[in-house]
């Protein structure tokens, strides 16, 4: 059973932790998740950075253009989570459950690779991957509104 959240976001921006992005609907397998989507260069290098938090239902949705082989890391972080990592054709292909916020240097974080090339990440709190019954192969499908209307993964 896939949990909705029922909040108005069609394009709407919301104000998480003062970051002001704007929000789409991402359905993943039977899950609904509110998304801050991290679509330009200096939107995706910030990312969650600083942030006290993530609310349960919501992530940040990080979509390029492209498939790339991204990697993440945990600079300026405060909190644990999942990383989801989505390829071109719309699917899970992989999901790194429980990063925890650095302890250490920048100069000495950890990266989190991509497995595969991608084209979105999503960010969730950690657990939020198990809560929402998310598993690897899970079709993804993303809210028109200001996802690339040329993504395969539109509705």
């Amino acid at each position: 059973m896939g949990l909705i959240v029922a909040i108005n976001c069609n394009s709407e921006r919301v104000d998480l932790n003062k970051s002001i992005l704007n929000v789409i609907y991402v359905k993943i397998g039977n899950a609904t998740i509110v998304a801050e989507v991290a679509s330009t260069p200096e939107e995706r290098s910030k990312g969650l950075s600083g942030r006290e938090y993530m609310p349960d239902g919501r992530g940040m949705l990080f979509y390029y253009s492209e498939s790339n082989p991204n990697a993440f890391w945990m600079k300026d972080m405060f909190f644990a989570i999942d990383i989801v990592w989505i390829s071109e054709t719309c699917t899970v292909i992989n999901i790194n459950e429980n990063v925890p916020p650095p302890s250490s240097l920048t100069s000495e974080l950890k990266i989190y690779p991509a497995p595969k090339l991608t084209m979105s990440v999503l960010e969730l709190s950690a657990g939020q991957s198990e809560i929402l019954g998310l598993k690897i192969g899970d079709k993804v499908v993303y809210e028109r509104s200001v996802i690339n209307k040329h993504s395969r993964c539109i509705e």
